[in-house]
Parts: C-alpha cells; structure tokens; sequence
C-alpha cells in the first residue's frame, strides 16, 4: 500500500475522538476496515452518510447503532387469602 493511499481521520471511540489511519476511500469500505455493523448510522462531518460517501483526509467520524439489550424488571406478588 503506498503512503498516498492512507488518510487520517478523527474516529470518536469510547466518547473521545482519536486519530485513526485509514485506507477506506468511501464509507462502505469504512464499514469493513473497521468492522462497523451493517446497520449503524456513520456521521461524516456531523451528516450520516451512505456507504458511497467519498472519504477525505480529516474528516470527522463517528457511528451508532442501536445495539443495546433492553430488560424487563419482573415483579411477582404471591397473594394469600386466609
């Protein structure tokens, strides 16, 4: 890979944003680089972009998804009746 072919960009990861050497040049292949999920939102620059986004050197990244597991509290009452 020549050195031409590598941009930095600013990935927010864990809720700080670090520079991160990459070779993607759209966002499809950002999703693959770096094993983004096929369903999150990737914001370049603060727009979510589509997968044909066109990366340039120093842009700003992040991405979301919603991947959380929810829960259920359940509360049991026993009823007697004496």
């Amino acid at each position: 890979m020549a050195a031409d072919n590598v941009k930095k960009i600013n990935l927010l990861e864990n809720g700080e944003f670090v520079s991160k050497e990459i070779t993607s040049t759209k966002v499809g292949d950002l999703r693959n680089e770096l094993e983004i999920p096929s369903g999150a939102n990737v914001m370049v620059e603060g727009t979510i972009r589509t997968d044909e986004f066109e990366l340039e050197d120093g842009f700003v990244v992040a991405y979301a998804s919603n991947n959380k597991v929810g829960g259920v509290t359940m509360v049991e009452f026993v009823v007697s009746l004496k």
